[in-house]
Parts: C-alpha cells; structure tokens; sequence
C-alpha cells in the first residue's frame, strides 16, 4: 500500500483492514455448509459523543483501535451464501461490496471480498476466520467521518 499515512489516527486512508477478533466459541460447520455473512455498517466521527447501543458488545474494540468520539450504526446487512456464491450488499456513498465464501478447511470460513466505489475498485481481499468470528475494515471516508464494516461469518 506504500508509505504510512502521516494523518492522526483518526484519519484513515481510504481502505485499511483493521482487525481480525474471535468470539470465545466457534460454531461446527462443514467446510462447504453456507455461510451465513452479515455486514455492520457503522459511521465514526469526531462529531459529538454518541455510541450507538447496537455496539455495545464491541464497543472497548472499537475505543482501542479508533480515535473517534462518536460511533453510529447507520445500517445491518445480512444473506446466507454457499461456497461460490456472491451476494452484494449495497454501501452507503454510491458504494457496495462483494461477499463471495471460497473453499477453507475446518471451522474457518474465506471469504473474497470486493469494494466498489461506483465502477471504481477500492478494495479486493480475501478475509479468514473462525465461524462465529469478525473482522473489522475501516475507511472509505463517508460524511464527516469514515465507514467501519462490521463484517461476521457464521
């Protein structure tokens, strides 16, 4: 991605992965069951003090690894995929993101995942974790802040 960014921590570039945090359980799957993706969607800011009751059960994640004041879901998105399907979910921004789970081994689950401003690609990865587990990408800038995606996989 080049150089680090010399902004504050509170302003990202346009894309970073966060973080990758597991929940205490793991949920047994066949490696091929469909995976069942839901996507937070959440705008942090420097405007006010606010943190949205919905992230309570993350909210200490959040304050460590994000400087903002305020945090609020603004949408949740959801839809059961096989292994080889994609599902699209819509961003806000004129933005949306591809979901496809690829093959993994045992209780992890892959997911490829594509961000798409408009036409323009901001973002192709490809995410590993645990059933049950979630992970944290942060960035575009949307509004006065930035859009922090809560994405899970069970």
């Amino acid at each position: 991605m080049g150089s680090p960014d010399p902004k504050p921590r509170g302003c990202l570039p346009a894309i970073a992965c966060i973080a990758l945090l597991l929940f205490a359980h793991t949920v047994g799957a066949s490696p091929d069951s469909p995976v069942a993706v839901d996507v937070g969607v959440v705008l942090a800011s420097n405007e006010g003090t606010t943190m949205d009751p919905a992230l309570s059960s993350i909210r200490n994640q959040l304050q460590s690894m994000f400087t903002y004041s305020s945090y609020r879901m603004v949408d949740r998105l959801g839809r059961t995929l096989n292994v080889g399907e994609t599902g699209d979910f819509r961003l806000p921004g004129n933005r949306s993101m591809r979901v496809t789970p690829v093959p993994s081994e045992g209780t992890r689950v892959r997911l490829a995942v594509q961000i798409m401003e408009g036409d323009r690609n901001i973002l192709t990865t490809t995410l590993g974790l645990k059933r049950g587990g979630m992970v944290l990408v942060a960035g575009p800038t949307y509004e006065k802040g930035v859009l922090i995606l809560i994405i899970s996989a069970k």
